[in-house]
């Protein structure tokens, strides 16, 4: 357990890392509050407070807006503080938007028809540029180097809001995959076209 000195500096902190902020909350409940309000909480840490925390750390979420409700519903199981730890580091960026902006990304990609028609057209990643107009289909599927095992077809298809912020995190050589991706959520999108990369900027004008 994180001890009481440790765990005080720690949500004071505006710069925390957010495995040790994972594991104050799972481990030093009293401690959910000041958790919550901390600058490095990040969405899905907040939800899991939001759902399991004590009455002052979901009362404290409240009063931003944020419950169990507004993150698309229930946990559906308590992390032990290890597991906690490795969703906290593998959940970047998505600390980086802010968890309203999150929350409404989670609800549009949730609608299934959508993803289940780009899913149905896109059986493979190398068909995804064939059904392009000749200028678009120009786009070269770039070759993933991350050592986390993400794939171009995965940046290209997946649905799930979680996966596509590791892959924009760990694996910066799909990004502009991710930026062609119709389920990749605003707020993210927004993110990229801020970085200034012509590969992403070129996928981005795909979008529109």
């Amino acid at each position: 357990m994180v001890d009481y000195d440790a765990a005080v500096a720690a949500v004071q902190d505006p710069n925390a890392d957010p495995i040790l902020l994972a594991k104050i909350a799972y481990e030093n409940p009293e401690f959910g509050a000041n958790v919550a309000v901390n600058p490095r909480c990040y969405p899905g840490l907040k939800r899991w407070i939001a759902e399991f925390g004590d009455e002052r750390a979901r009362e404290t979420l409240a009063q931003y807006g944020f419950t169990a409700d507004a993150f698309g519903g229930p946990v559906q199981d308590q992390e032990a503080p290890e597991q906690a730890a490795q969703q906290a580091a593998e959940q970047q960026p998505a600390d980086a938007y802010a968890a309203d902006q999150y929350a409404a990304a989670q609800q549009t990609a949730a609608d299934p028809p959508a993803a289940d028609r780009y899913n149905a057209a896109q059986p493979a990643a190398d068909q995804y540029a064939a059904q392009q107009p000749a200028a678009q289909a120009a786009f070269e599927e770039p070759v993933a180097t991350n050592p986390y095992g993400f794939t171009a077809e995965q940046a290209l298809t997946t649905t799930d809001q979680m996966q596509i912020a590791q892959i924009a995190q760990y694996a910066p050589e799909l990004r502009a995959c991710i930026a062609r991706n119709p389920n990749t959520y605003p707020a993210l999108i927004e993110w990229l076209g801020q970085l200034g990369d012509p590969a992403i900027n070129a996928a981005l004008a795909f979008r529109q």
